[in-house]
């Protein structure tokens, strides 16, 4: 059994903003659903993966992908989102659920086209057993 447990966004700000990468997941008006991976680091240059910009507002890059702009249709048409981190040190995940809205580029990412404002109205820790122990090199 997995123990979940809600959370807040501000106490986990300092966590999520050193976080390599992420999972993003979408789905489009139909139901039809994407899982895409986030990462942080683009052409050797380490970048943040995201800003948590107040207690309930986040901020991501999207940059391009294999441009067939699944993630990003999918918001166009369901604005609905989550966020999975995944954390080694805990043996947890981090479940962030909220509504994407596109915005322009941010200077803190220079090389991504455009940013994904989150409002995150759902913040949630998962135990998970058998999730090995692994701590970043």
């Amino acid at each position: 059994m997995t123990a979940m447990a809600e959370t807040s966004l501000a106490a986990l700000k300092p966590w999520l903003e050193a976080q390599p990468f992420c999972l993003l997941g979408s789905a489009s008006a139909a139901g039809d659903c994407d899982c895409s991976y986030r990462g942080c680091e683009t052409r050797g240059l380490a970048e943040p993966l995201l800003q948590v910009l107040d207690h309930r507002r986040l901020l991501l890059p999207d940059y391009a992908g294999n441009n067939l702009f699944n993630s990003i249709g999918n918001l166009l048409e369901q604005p609905r989102i989550a966020l999975l981190f995944v954390d080694f040190e805990r043996q947890s995940t981090v479940l962030l659920q909220g509504l994407a809205q596109l915005a322009g580029p941010h200077p803190s990412w220079p090389a991504a086209a455009r940013t994904i404002a989150v409002a995150v109205d759902r913040v949630q820790r998962a135990a998970v057993a058998g999730l090995p122990p692994l701590v970043p090199a």
